[in-house]
């Protein structure tokens, strides 16, 4: 019997490259002896014996992510490729050191937490463990569905104050897409990652191409090409660039230039085209727009973009509660129609406190009939549910709309009591309150 033909996860594929990597040869050129020495603070490496290095949890272009244990607390150590540190060339050690004094001196909430370093055996770094996955993932997890447009600008939010806080500090990240990003263990806040190509931003020229291409600002690409190596002038828009790209997959959940060639994609870019706009909502698109603009300087800064967002946020939530409300209100014209169409509540007769329970029994079947009827005309809202309760009930989600419980006159001058329902659906209303708007940010203060 043949064998089953099965493929390779990709982490495992790239576990097993990582440890063929020790098996190549150095084609002559002994890298013990290049002349790199690795200036990284004692204070920053770690105890060895102290760390314990599990599965493999992910895995990129020049390096390998493993779940760990780093003095019995959780940590992801990310080993870079070659594994080991005499195999690797004086260019990757450098990036190797860079990547660590950066991310040495950077503390956010937003941001993944630094542990400390090793350079041998391996080059590794370790941070700590944040277990939601990465953005990219949940997105892809979750396709077609897209995320609730509050979430959606919550996180926002964590990336935007994240950059801010680099920016400030002089680092620009030039990576920013959802696979670097990665949501915490609840999966309600965001924390960037992987500065392997982050750099300070003192120097006028720097490497050209750094990034990937679909999320890559158009003067970090050139219609012309360049030689390997060029240096051109950019600044730290190219990562606000980046974030409008961002934020167009979050509200959509759609792959940028979804269909085109990696340099298809760059090459519309640099052309000044951009993801459609069209099904977005209308006060999201003029941040999307000045963040991408082809022009770096019409583009804001990140504190401008925090700003904006909040109250973008507040605006959000303005509206989902006007959307309810006035949902409610149709609701409450059904339960009119109902009454009226059903004659339910007719007469002037008085309840009397020892009516029958076959009266009750009537009673409670007119409501649930009335649930019934709500149910099949709510459907398209998404915004109320209400259905019956197993014990003669109402199970409800919503949020009320103000209404006044008085009796109304009969106009004959004898007060006419509601109906039961009439006066149920209002003692239900008045069980729930519309909380005020939020003020607090989101995440608050850690």
């Amino acid at each position: 019997m043949a064998p089953e033909n099965t493929q390779l996860p990709a982490t495992m594929l790239m576990a097993r490259l990582f440890h063929l990597s020790n098996t190549l040869p150095n084609d002559g050129d002994d890298r013990r002896d290049d002349g790199f020495n690795f200036e990284i603070a004692p204070s920053l490496q770690v105890d060895h014996d102290k760390l314990t290095i599990g599965e493999v949890i992910g895995a990129g272009n020049d390096s390998i992510v493993h779940k760990g244990l780093y003095e019995d607390c959780p940590v992801a150590v990310k080993i870079m490729l070659p594994e080991k540190t005499e195999n690797a060339s004086p260019e990757r050690k450098k990036r190797f050191q860079k990547e660590v004094y950066l991310m040495s001196k950077i503390q956010h909430k937003n941001i993944v937490k630094f542990i400390g370093a090793s350079v041998e055996p391996s080059m590794m770094m370790i941070t700590e463990l944040v277990e939601g996955g990465s953005l990219q993932k949940n997105l892809r997890s979750m396709y077609p569905t897209t995320m609730d447009l509050e979430q959606s600008l919550g996180f926002a939010l964590d990336i935007s104050q994240a950059m801010e806080y680099l920016h400030e500090n002089g680092i620009i990240h030039r990576d920013l897409k959802p696979g670097n990003l990665l949501l915490t263990g609840d999966k309600m806040h965001l924390k960037l990652a992987d500065f392997g190509i982050a750099r300070d931003d003192a120097c006028d020229e720097m490497t050209s191409e750094a990034g990937t291409y679909r999320y890559m600002a158009p003067e970090l690409l050139s219609k012309d090409p360049l030689p390997k190596g060029a240096k051109i002038r950019y600044d730290q828009k190219v990562d606000v660039y980046s974030f409008a790209i961002v934020l167009w997959s979050l509200i959509t959940n759609q792959i940028p230039f979804k269909g085109l060639h990696n340099m298809a994609a760059a090459f519309a870019t640099v052309n000044n085209v951009r993801p459609s706009v069209e099904e977005l909502p209308q006060y999201v698109v003029p941040l999307l727009q000045s963040c991408w603009a082809e022009d770096p300087k019409l583009r804001p800064k990140f504190k401008e973009i925090t700003q904006k967002l909040w109250e973008l946020r507040d605006e959000c939530v303005l509206l989902k509660r006007e959307t309810r409300l006035a949902r409610l209100a149709e609701i409450e014209m059904e339960v009119d129609k109902y009454n009226e169409s059903n004659n339910v509540g007719a007469g002037d007769k008085e309840e009397d406190s020892d009516s029958s329970s076959s009266e009750e029994e009537e009673e409670h079947q007119s409501v649930g009939s009335w649930v019934e009827h709500i149910s099949k005309h709510d459907g398209d809202h998404g915004t109320v549910t209400v259905k019956p309760a197993t014990e003669g009930g109402l199970q409800a989600q919503s949020t009320p709309s103000p209404d006044s419980d008085s009796d109304s006159d009969s106009g004959d001058g004898k007060p006419k009591k509601k109906s039961r329902l009439k006066r149920f659906f209002n003692c239900f209303l008045s069980c729930f309150t519309m909380p005020a708007a939020s003020k607090k940010k989101h995440g608050g203060d850690d």
